[in-house]
């Protein structure tokens, strides 16, 4: 299964989570033709991204939404896969726990197992080191307390005491917090109690709120490392796509993956498993667990805490820390395998509450590869009809804002998403406040399916565009893009179609070609009196009867509403018939004009039988006498 990966999950640099959403304004066109097939998913490697493609004052590195189409470059470049597969091999446990802890709380603030820090931090807590045995590594966070004393990037000190001078020396690492895709809507969030400035109430999550997805909680912060923020009860696993896994890490002796456990345990298990998989799904040696009924408390913290549907279930609670790591080594791969590690699968217990999850930047290749679903050379975050169907991608995701050559207009936040696509006082936090449209639920967004309601019949002609070659393309390939993906001199790109004028566009409404069930059958009526013809369909949205008067040779549509009702209904009644009805045929022709796959169905045609009823009564015994 080839990296079909559906959404991107975002770090910045091993598994690249980190990456989003944003957008904006003007842009210059530069027409260029493609003869190459446009198919499948394929990966752009080399790409030159442009310092600020949308002009929104943001260059793309930092940049959520590079083409400002309201979808946010997450779940437009692919970087998680949010297909299982199937049941990982076992786990064998860890032990690299975490012993001590350094964060910028209050300027300063560390922590130790058995020698805690007697004040819980409250409030942002940016980690800034942390010791797994003997060593001690630094994260890459900024403050006063971090000394690069070579001056190469890379902090190597820290200063403990506050004297300028360093006390402590660290390994010269960075760590980035993974960027799950997944929404997390369910379980409670933690908040630093003072965060919201009142250390007695719990006054209100600060972070997310009205139903926004609970995803920030997890990478807030400078490399989203700040400790003031956690969720519980999230039992659920990822997948995420990695660039590649540097197999210089395997073995080196020195962490590379960072697990958090930032809430009281719970009874029973309490877990996190690891496994890496190659790119078509299968896995790679071993799983790794981390325990946390066995790991130690390394510090702790006092919370507010909220239920998903933002009322407060607790304030000012006690939380104990607890940190583990994980060497690429505990995987037991390959040689061969090493190579191969391209996808990471986190699996999360119930009771296993992240404050984060982390890794090394040293250990993964920065990013995943741009996902290029259309095949015609420009990434699906640069692309404003990603998938060529002749739909802007902005109109299929859903959020329902007006567009201007694609694209959304108005203010961007921080973040480079369009406000008008986040929820008020949500600008700046990487959340979007709709649901990408999935109509089939198949694990592919719309905008990257060019059948999104699998129903047979491709967007591009349920949309009411021209595919004359039929290749799901919009137009006859091979067809002519601009810089930004969008198909020119083929059509499309107006309002889509909505056969059946129900709110919900063709393409996004599965249906099919009308099916007869039942025909309609030759019929009797007597003379002076009504009956009916009566046809069985599914999948059917307009009935027209049509009548013959030479025996079949040729039909017409029943115009005539004095004799008939029901003229486009499953029913036809024919009212008051005499013996000139006598011999006509009736037929049905059936359409959908929701499924514009299919021409319309023509039932059986029938024959109408009129008889002459006769009474006689004689000494009171009444005789009914039917003549043809």
């Amino acid at each position: 299964m080839k990296h079909t990966a559906l959404v991107k999950l975002f770090l910045a640099l091993p598994i690249t989570l980190f990456i989003l959403l944003f957008g904006t304004n003007t842009r210059t066109i530069v027409p260029y033709s493609t003869t190459e097939e446009i198919n499948s998913n394929t990966r752009i490697d080399n790409l030159s991204p442009f310092p600020d493609s949308d002009g929104d004052g943001l260059t793309d590195d930092i940049d959520e939404d590079d083409d400002n189409d309201g979808i946010p470059d997450l779940f437009e470049d692919g970087c998680e896969v949010s297909t299982g597969f199937g049941t990982p091999p076992p786990s064998l446990g860890s032990t690299n726990y975490v012993t001590s802890i350094y964060t910028n709380y209050s300027g300063f603030w560390s922590s130790s197992v058995g020698a805690l820090n007697t004040t819980s931090y409250d409030n942002v807590s940016e980690l800034l080191a942390f010791t797994v045995g003997s060593q001690t590594y630094a994260t890459g966070v900024g403050a006063t307390a971090m000394i690069d004393t070579d001056s190469n990037g890379f902090y190597d000190n820290v200063d403990t005491d506050g004297d300028t001078v360093g006390d402590l020396t660290v390994v010269e690492t960075s760590w980035t917090a993974l960027r799950p895709v997944t929404s997390i809507t369910s379980g409670v969030r933690l908040e630093g109690r003072a965060i919201d400035g009142n250390t007695s109430n719990a006054v209100g999550p600060q972070l997310t709120s009205g139903g926004i997805p609970f995803n920030p909680y997890l990478y807030q912060g400078e490399r989203g490392l700040d400790m003031g923020y956690a969720i519980a009860n999230i039992d659920n696993a990822w997948y995420f796509s990695l660039g590649g896994t540097n197999t210089a890490a395997y073995g080196d002796g020195e962490m590379d993956i960072l697990l958090t456990q930032g809430a009281q345990l719970g009874s029973g298990l309490n877990y996190n498993r690891l496994h890496l998989l190659d790119e078509d799904g299968n896995y790679l040696g071993n799983g790794v667990e981390v325990n946390w009924n066995d790991t130690p408390v390394v510090g702790n913290s006092n919370v507010d805490q909220y239920n998903a549907n933002d009322s407060s279930s607790g304030r000012n609670q006690k939380k104990n820390i607890r940190l583990a790591a994980v060497e690429l080594s505990e995987f037991g791969l390959t040689a061969a395998e090493r190579a191969k590690a391209i996808i990471f699968r986190l699996e999360i217990s119930a009771n296993a509450d992240p404050i984060f999850f982390v890794v090394n930047d040293k250990s993964f290749y920065t990013g995943c590869t741009p996902l290029d679903s259309d095949g015609d050379g420009i990434p699906n975050s640069l692309d404003l009809d990603s998938d060529n169907d002749g739909i802007y991608d902005g109109i299929e995701a859903g959020h329902g804002k007006t567009l201007v050559d694609g694209q959304v207009t108005g203010s961007v936040g921080t973040d480079g998403i369009p406000d008008s696509v986040q929820a008020t006082g949500q600008f700046d936090n990487g959340t979007i406040n709709y649901q990408i449209n999935d109509s089939d639920t198949d694990n592919t967004f719309d905008f990257l399916s060019s059948d999104s309601d699998a129903d047979g019949c491709t967007d591009v002609i349920e949309a009411g565009f021209l595919d004359p070659d039929n290749d799901a393309i919009l137009g006859n390939s091979p067809v002519s893009i601009d810089s930004w993906g969008v198909i020119i001199n083929q059509g499309g790109y107006t309002g889509t179609k909505d056969g059946n004028t129900n709110a919900v566009p063709d393409y996004q409404e599965a249906s099919a070609a009308p099916t007869i069930t039942m025909e309609p059958q030759d019929t009797i009526i007597f003379d002076g009196n009504s009956g009916s013809i009566s046809v069985t369909a599914s999948n059917t949205a307009q009935y027209q009867w049509q009548i013959s008067t030479d025996g079949g040779t040729s039909f017409s549509d029943i115009i005539d509403f004095a004799s008939y009702t029901g003229i486009q209904t499953a029913t036809l009644t024919i009212r008051n018939a005499n013996m000139e009805f006598n011999g006509l045929e009736f037929r049905v022709i059936l359409s959908n004009e929701g499924y514009v796959c299919s021409s319309p169905i023509i039932s059986e045609s029938v024959v109408l039988d009129i008889r002459i009823k006769t009474m006689i009564t004689n000494r009171k015994i009444t005789y009914r006498i039917h003549k043809a």
